[in-house]
């Protein structure tokens, strides 16, 4: 058993050797740095993405807005963006390899030491912010100029600002779906999952070295 215990320890502090001429900052000095290659992928795919949501605004807008409604073009582009960033990031987590145990230090060649986590939650918190604030709020501003709203002659209307009128169509937007979260949370925030347990071998009764 002590021979055993030897050549575990030697083989042991050759791969920390290894490792340590491949990569000196990956052994005993923490996660890795960002990879420059991912880095540039992940640029070069928002670029990509920016250029095809210009050319679809572009493209699809209506012959009428060629020069105006820049807001909801704004909001419209970045959404396209976001929603190709959410597909991609997927293949980009898969090649950052962060599950992987060797990532926390000992074994980063690998690794492509982004903050993926980090990514994560800024996709999922400008996925409602866009979905329930910033498309509906630049769609009742693009709609709130009939022709003859702003200038007072419509029918039982007052002047009033564009985002004026967006952001009073808004509100009835944020209570509507603020009531349906709060309610679905108060009343349906449990489930019950059915579990099967599986008792494996025990590890501990295996063979051991001292």
């Amino acid at each position: 058993t002590r021979l055993k215990k030897e050549t575990l320890t030697a083989f042991i502090q050759q791969y920390h050797r290894r490792a340590s001429r491949k990569d000196p900052f990956s052994v005993g000095l923490g996660k890795k740095m960002a990879d420059v290659w991912l880095i540039i992928v992940t640029v070069i795919a928002f670029v990509l993405l920016t250029i095809v949501g210009v050319y679809l605004v572009v493209k699809y807008q209506h012959p009428d807005d060629k020069n105006d409604a820049y807001i909801p073009k704004l909001v419209v582009l970045f959404g396209f963006v976001l929603s190709g960033a959410t597909v991609l990031l997927l293949p980009l987590d898969v090649a950052n390899n962060e599950g992987y145990a060797g990532c926390d230090g000992f074994d980063t060649a690998i690794c492509g030491g982004l903050d993926m986590d980090l990514f994560w939650k800024i996709i999922y918190w400008l996925i409602p912010i866009w979905l329930f604030f910033l498309i509906p709020l630049s769609t009742f501003y693009y709609e709130a100029d009939d022709g003859m709203l702003m200038a007072g002659t419509s029918v039982g209307a007052k002047p009033n600002s564009r985002i004026k009128e967006a952001i009073k169509y808004e509100l009835f937007v944020v209570i509507i779906f603020g009531l349906i979260f709060a309610l679905t949370y108060l009343f349906m925030n449990e489930t019950a999952i059915p579990v099967r347990e599986v008792t494996g071998p025990d590890f501990h009764a295996g063979p051991t070295y001292e």
